[in-house]
């Protein structure tokens, strides 16, 4: 795991210090005796972005490839000892629209404060799009992944980019598609301000891709970076929401708190024309020149035999394994490959199957979804929501208030991308904003384990082995205790929306530097 990027200025001379002393210490140091000195640095303020309202490109009274701001985000923060926040809002980069722009939270030290942590939830009713959309707030980074998005007809796709520091970025753009690589958006090199933001629709990047994995690396300041998806078919509306950064490449994955609600009337929907990337899925990408065999396990904290798919999957190439048979509850994503892959999730939500038209081919009297919400199998091929490889899966056993002119539609349908997060330290801290039913849930893909949740909701979590355990929570800042090696997440639903974000690890302190003269 990299070193947390808010404690490298505060160490930077003491390092400094070390690697003199290295140097030194190959001389020849005749009647000398080693002295050892040990220096704490002071800890830095700690500092999260909150990525700010949705945006549209091409909305009503707009150019097509314009990108304006929507809505108003409702936040929540704290830090792990109740100290007091600071929230200041960055530039809008020439946006036009939106209550808010992206945010900058702040807070003393950890050693004094906690650690620090942030949400935000949109409630979003516009013009082409409706949806609800959660997000972390993030520390700023150097370097992300993101497995989530596509930029096919109804489907656009943005980067959400914020520079919190008083220095200019310059980011650089790298995507892979079920094409493969795109080697034209090696140079691509976007430039952000200081105190400001871009908005970067990833459709004049990667047209007409079905899946997309985007990385993206600053120099010059960290940034902090997030990737919204907005679907639309037809005069329907599909769904919004803002995608977190995954895990960096790694031999294997874990996405905890994937939510899945209305499965039956998801799989009634998805046999619609254009309708199949309802379907659940788990999308990965091999960044590195091996192909590998791909393992994944879907298991729900409700316990049971576990869901896996599997198949050979060429490197470079995105690929899409829908995932059938989850019925509603939570569930938890192991991903296992023999070289290193990033992955991430996609499920949707559908309010009122019944309200659809009934598809003209008959297909609808074909399978039928099982009274437990299981969804049925889709058509294989792109329209069941699957992109890139090209053999057969082998698969068993209180938000904010809406903003805009609604879309005309006799049913509601919400998308959620979740993301592999990063391993926990022995306590962490997360921020929960309102929203439809939100649960955390904890994985442990080792031994079982016992964890404290204190703050608004207060509970002892057994996580089994090899599982995961979900609670029920409420708006506020949760302190969890004894989550060391462990995965959790955030997760919401509703009767036409679903998102959800991981929990990150907490804020490093400075910690003692030994240096030998």
């Amino acid at each position: 795991m990299a070193l947390n990027p808010r404690v490298l200025s505060a160490t930077t001379l003491v390092l400094a210090g070390v690697v003199g002393a290295v140097v030194v210490g190959q001389l020849p140091a005749l009647g000398v005796t080693d002295t050892a000195i040990t220096a704490i640095p002071a800890s830095p303020r700690q500092a999260l972005v909150c990525p700010g309202p949705v945006v549209a490109v091409g909305a009503e009274g707009t150019a097509p490839d314009e990108v304006t701001a929507a809505g108003r985000p409702s936040r929540v923060a704290g830090t792990a000892k109740g100290a007091d926040v600071t929230s200041t809002p960055l530039k809008r980069g020439g946006l036009d629209g939106g209550g808010t722009a992206p945010r900058v939270l702040s807070a003393a030290a950890a050693p004094a404060a906690g650690a620090l942590a942030g949400a935000q939830v949109e409630q979003v009713a516009t013009g082409d799009a409706a949806g609800f959309a959660a997000a972390s707030c993030a520390a700023p980074v150097a370097d992300a992944w993101f497995a989530a998005g596509a930029t096919t007809t109804g489907r656009t796709s943005v980067l959400l980019l914020a520079n919190p520091s008083a220095a200019a970025a310059r980011v650089a753009v790298r995507i892979w598609t079920e094409d493969g690589p795109l080697a034209d958006t090696g140079g691509t090199e976007i430039a952000v301000p200081a105190g400001d933001r871009r908005a970067v629709s990833l459709a004049g990047l990667a047209p007409s891709a079905g899946g997309l994995v985007v990385r993206v690396t600053s120099s010059g300041a960290r940034i902090g970076a997030a990737v919204e998806q907005r679907t639309v078919r037809g005069l329907e509306s599909g769904g919004v929401d803002i995608a977190g950064a995954t895990a960096a490449p790694a031999r294997r994955q874990t996405i905890t708190g994937m939510r899945v609600a209305g499965a039956a009337a998801v799989a009634e929907t998805q046999r619609e024309d254009d309708y199949g990337d309802l379907q659940p899925v788990v999308r990965v990408l091999l960044p590195g020149s091996k192909p590998a065999d791909v393992a994944i396990s879907v298991r729900s904290s409700a316990g049971g035999a576990p869901i896996t798919a599997g198949r050979r999957v060429a490197a470079g190439v995105v690929t899409d394994f829908p995932i059938r048979g989850l019925a509603d509850g939570t569930w938890s994503v192991e991903v296992r490959s023999s070289v290193p892959l990033v992955a991430g999730a996609r499920v949707s939500v559908v309010a009122d199957a019944g309200a659809s038209s009934t598809p003209d081919d008959g297909s609808s009297s074909s399978s039928s979804s099982s009274g437990s919400g299981s969804a049925a199998d889709a058509p294989v091929g792109s329209d069941a929501g699957l992109v890139g490889g090209d053999g057969p899966v082998d698969t068993g056993s209180g938000a904010s208030p809406a903003t805009g002119s609604p879309t005309s539609t006799s049913r509601g349908i919400d998308l959620a991308w979740f993301g592999a997060g990063g391993r926990l330290g022995e306590t962490a801290v997360v921020a929960v904003a309102s929203g439809p039913d939100p649960v955390l849930s904890v994985t442990s893909t080792g031994v079982a384990r016992t964890v404290r949740v204190s703050g608004p909701v207060s509970a002892t979590l057994q996580v089994p082995a090899g599982g995961t355990a979900s609670l029920p929570v409420a708006r506020g800042v949760l302190v969890l205790s004894g989550v060391g090696g462990l995965d959790a997440a955030v997760s919401y639903a509703g009767t036409a929306a679903v998102a959800g974000y991981s929990v990150e690890p907490a804020d490093q302190e400075a910690r003692a530097v030994r240096v030998t003269r």
